[in-house]
């Protein structure tokens, strides 16, 4: 812009007022975009420094967060499916909502009818393991075979689908194991976000919604159990509460592989 020609146009007495007026819009947007660039960055101390490692060390397939940021996020649950499931699955149908399912394989036979509701709304099913064995300290064999391969077997053997996204109980992973895994073509998925709804001592209902509302950033991926920790009913209630705070500020509720789209 030619500020000179601009404001020639301008009666001489506001020609002053016309440069102060835009100075300070350049300025004002300057400031908010600072400010934007600012909590974009400060939401990383909420998450593991282990996390942020393996995510830099892990060329794509170590997974904390989408990185577009975009108003995407990505609500996930883990240790289904159990009869919870369905509450979870039919509360986040009602809001066109879609979100990850972390399941063991050792729950899938049984609950089959659950795994085609699932499906049939466009919710992902991906890999928590076969019984929530922490692998951390197993061989990378031993964890692909008895824990991983087992569940991506058992999954296909029902759907026909093959698991691309595997997330370790209790987050424990090594950076090798992520390195074996990503050979085998599978995603470990981990979290920015974690509601502690599994947690006695803060997974009441208001607890869970506040952390979720407060550490609220673009591309998260939040950890919440469709599994009952004693506390399914306030679980259920928070949940509603995030997605409808959640729709009311603009955010698009994504499975895992769209996060990024």
């Amino acid at each position: 812009m030619n500020l000179n020609k601009t404001c020639l146009k301008i009666p001489e007495i506001f020609r002053t007022n016309c440069l102060i007026l835009i100075c300070s819009i350049f300025v004002i947007t300057s400031f908010i975009s600072n400010a934007q660039e600012v909590k974009e960055e400060s939401y990383k101390e909420q998450i593991s420094t282990t996390f942020l490692e393996q995510e830099k060390n892990s060329a794509g397939f170590c997974i904390i967060r989408g990185t577009t940021h975009k108003n995407k996020v990505a609500l996930t649950f883990d240790d289904g499916p159990t009869d919870l499931s369905l509450k979870v699955i039919a509360l986040l149908d009602s809001y066109d909502a879609k979100a990850t399912f972390f399941w063991l394989g050792k729950n899938l036979q049984e609950k089959r009818g659950m795994i085609s509701l699932a499906n049939d709304s466009k919710h992902l099913i991906a890999n928590h393991s076969w019984d929530h064995t922490n692998g951390w300290e197993s061989t990378n064999e031993k964890l692909w075979t008895s824990q991983v391969k087992k569940t991506i077997d058992t999954l296909y053997s029902i759907t026909g689908s093959k698991m691309r996204f595997y997330r370790p109980p209790f987050g424990g992973i090594t950076q090798k194991q992520i390195d074996f895994l990503a050979l085998q073509g599978i995603y470990t998925v981990l979290w920015s976000i974690t509601t502690m709804d599994w947690d006695p001592s803060q997974n009441t209902e208001d607890e869970i919604f506040q952390t979720f509302k407060e550490q609220l950033h673009p591309g998260a991926i939040v950890l919440l159990h469709d599994c009952d920790f004693g506390n399914a009913k306030a679980k259920l209630k928070a949940l509603e509460r995030i997605l409808i705070y959640g729709k009311s500020i603009g955010v698009d509720f994504v499975t895992i592989e769209n996060i990024n789209e």
